[in-house]
């Protein structure tokens, strides 16, 4: 793996933490701001999820039309727009409009990275290319989700949200330092989901979104001092390894892209569904006292418990009897 690779692998590793530093605190600080409850403030977690689908089909066009890294660089910078709004916005409107923003260029960057990070890397290392960018993520999101709630408590929000953005711009100079050989475009339609949803990969799609939703649920636990979550992201930083390479395995020839991307989307769908379900807990008791705690926990253990038995009695037979690689 090239040196190239790795400033990828770490501009990765950035983008997600400077978008993870902000996820755990948006519903505890933006509530007071546009004064509206916790709950409604939820909705901006799935507002985000539906920007990174909305998105999502007119990518390959735009990977083929334009660079790949140009799409990546240009739509973080967007996205680092719509962060520093959160410190600003004072309307509930103007609130759910900066969400779909945020959601939609981290789909944009998220998806032109992993193409970018494939191209970069050579036939025969794919496959493991595609674990260890998949692994710079997940980390990505733990550091983010860990440091955004330590900084916020020493500094407050909005240096949080600085600091966000200081990590945006790290991604967005590694990105700019790769080098990406050129290839003409081969005129690929406006809208279509190549590289971007893999339909055969459902079964497992769905049951990465279960998973995803256990982390997702807790991480607003972080904000009242329980470090929890912590644990259930490396854990899920671990299972992240066993499903790209279930889905790369589905894939065709030249839809190891695709596979990937279906694969964050997954799992980052069933995060966002997971933190609009803990809003929901929260609104009872802001303070994240005992029923909502309960209740966040009880719910956690039902779905890991659906998760595993989905994987055992759905995925993995699926798997085996669809993987062509």
């Amino acid at each position: 793996m090239t040196l190239n690779f790795w400033r990828m692998c770490a501009a990765n590793f950035f983008l997600f933490t400077s978008v993870y530093l902000l996820l755990p605190l948006l519903p505890f600080v933006v509530s007071a701001q546009v004064g509206v409850s916790i709950e409604r403030c939820g909705c901006l977690y799935l507002v985000f999820a539906l920007a990174m689908f909305a998105v999502g089909p007119f990518h390959a066009y735009l990977g083929d039309a334009y660079k790949r890294k140009s799409v990546l660089v240009y739509s973080t910078f967007v996205m680092l727009a719509a962060m520093l709004g959160y410190a600003f916005v004072d309307n509930y409107l103007y609130l759910l409009l900066l969400a779909f923003a945020h959601g939609a260029c981290f789909g944009l960057a998220t998806t032109a990275g992993i193409t970018v990070a494939i191209d970069i890397t050579t036939s025969t290392r794919r496959s493991a290319g595609n674990k260890v960018f998949a692994w710079a993520a997940r980390l990505g999101m733990l550091a983010g989700a860990g440091v955004g709630v330590w900084f916020h408590q020493l500094y407050g929000f909005r240096m949080t949200v600085y600091l966000g953005i200081v990590c945006g711009l790290a991604c967005i100079y590694l990105a700019s330092r790769v080098y990406v050989a050129f290839r003409a475009p081969i005129g690929v339609s406006v809208c279509n989901i190549d590289r971007f949803l893999l339909p055969r990969a459902w079964v497992p799609a769905l049951n990465l979104m279960l998973i995803a939703f256990v982390p997702g649920v807790m991480l607003l636990r972080l904000y009242t001092g329980d470090y929890c979550p912590l644990m259930v992201l490396f854990l899920l930083s671990i299972v992240t390894v066993i499903f790209v390479k279930m889905f790369v395995k589905l894939s065709h020839h030249c839809q190891r892209g695709t596979a990937n991307t279906t694969c964050h989307l997954a799992m980052e769908t069933g995060m966002l569904i997971g933190l609009a379900v803990a809003c929901h807990f929260l609104q009872h008791d802001a303070a994240g006292g005992r029923a909502s705690l309960a209740s966040i926990y009880e719910t956690s253990l039902c779905v890991a418990i659906v998760a595993a038995l989905f994987y055992f009695l759905f995925t993995r037979p699926y798997y085996k009897k669809k993987r062509v690689r």
